[in-house]
C-alpha cells in the first residue's frame, strides 16, 4: 500500500494558541496609547513560582496590570511567547523562568526599565 502525502501535509505551519489570541485580546482591551511610556512584559512559569512572581510584580508600584492564563503544555507556552513578542509594546519579562518548564503565561504593564535600550531610544 502506497501512502502519498502532499506538500500542504507535510510543511504545515505550527498553530496558533488559542491562549495567545486570549491574551492579546485582553492587552488590545488595557492599552492606552497615551505618552504614560509603558510596556507590555510576558514570560512564562510553573504553578509553584507564579504566586511568588505575582507578589513581586504586584509590589512594584509601576505594575498597572496582571493576569496569568495556563496552556496545555510548556511547547503551547512557548508558542503563545512567541505569537506575542511580534507584537510592538511587548517584550519578555525579567521575571521569565525557562528552565521550570512550565504553562503558565503571565503578562503585566509596567514603565519601561530605564537601563533597557528601548527607553533610550524612546528618551534619547
Amino acid at each position: 500500500m502506497n501512502t502519498v502525502l502532499s506538500l500542504s501535509e507535510v510543511y504545515q505551519t505550527p498553530q496558533k494558541s488559542a491562549c495567545a489570541y486570549k491574551i492579546k485580546d485582553w492587552i488590545d482591551g488595557n492599552t492606552f496609547f497615551t505618552k504614560q511610556q509603558l510596556i507590555w512584559n510576558i514570560g512564562i512559569t510553573n504553578g509553584q513560582n507564579l504566586s511568588e512572581i505575582e507578589s513581586t510584580i504586584r509590589h512594584d508600584m509601576t505594575c498597572k496590570h496582571w493576569r496569568y492564563w495556563p496552556n496545555e503544555s510548556f511547547k503551547d507556552a512557548m508558542e503563545t511567547i512567541r505569537t506575542l513578542t511580534k507584537l510592538p509594546n511587548v517584550i519578555k519579562s525579567p521575571h521569565n523562568d525557562y528552565s521550570s518548564k512550565g504553562i503558565y503565561v503571565f503578562v503585566y504593564k509596567t514603565l519601561i526599565p530605564e537601563n533597557s535600550r528601548l527607553f533610550h531610544t524612546l528618551h534619547g
